[in-house]
């Protein structure tokens, strides 16, 4: 009951705290906003039991991301945007939340429809006490035998990535 309880109240807090992260006045306010966000993912990571994940939703994206996005927002932009101000941008965004939100009821309801209401059952491999799913050792397992290909094909993209942007801002 109080693992339903904290599922329902970060799963929530995310939704808000995302719809917040794109309707604040201020980009500051928006960081702040995003790390309210990060954090009840990382809540719902750990109710998962997907303690490796919940680190590193914490360390790296709440922590280092998080205070090097807002640097350079302080530095590029203090004054920030005001959202509020244009009524226009402040319906368009209200409109697209809104449609986000009716497009996953949506899929809800087919779900539920498709599937006669029955829920779906985890593997007694993930449920069992002794379970060693979401553990950092698992994780590592995994990433270094079976996904090993998109990894390695993902830092290189991040390095052509770097790259472009070191060449494009020497260009200025």
């Amino acid at each position: 009951m109080v693992e339903q309880v904290v599922l329902i109240v970060a799963g929530a807090l995310a939704l808000v705290s995302a719809l917040g992260v794109v309707i604040m006045p201020n980009a500051v306010y928006s960081a702040l906003m995003l790390l309210l966000n990060l954090v009840s993912l990382a809540t719902l990571f750990l109710m998962l039991h997907a303690q490796f994940m919940f680190a590193a939703q914490l360390v790296v994206y709440a922590g280092a991301i998080l205070v090097l996005f807002l640097f350079v927002v302080t530095l590029l932009n203090p004054q920030g945007e005001n959202i509020l101000r244009d009524k226009r941008r402040l319906q368009q965004a209200g409109t697209i939340s809104m449609g986000l939100f009716m497009g996953c009821l949506l899929v809800g309801a087919l779900l539920y429809a498709f599937t006669n209401g029955n829920q779906p059952v985890l593997a007694a491999s993930v449920t069992s006490p002794n379970s060693t799913y979401g553990t950092v050792e698992d994780f590592g397992k995994a990433l270094f035998t079976q996904f090993l290909l998109p990894f390695e094909l993902t830092s290189l993209l991040l390095l052509v990535a770097l790259i472009g942007a070191v060449v494009l801002g020497k260009r200025k």
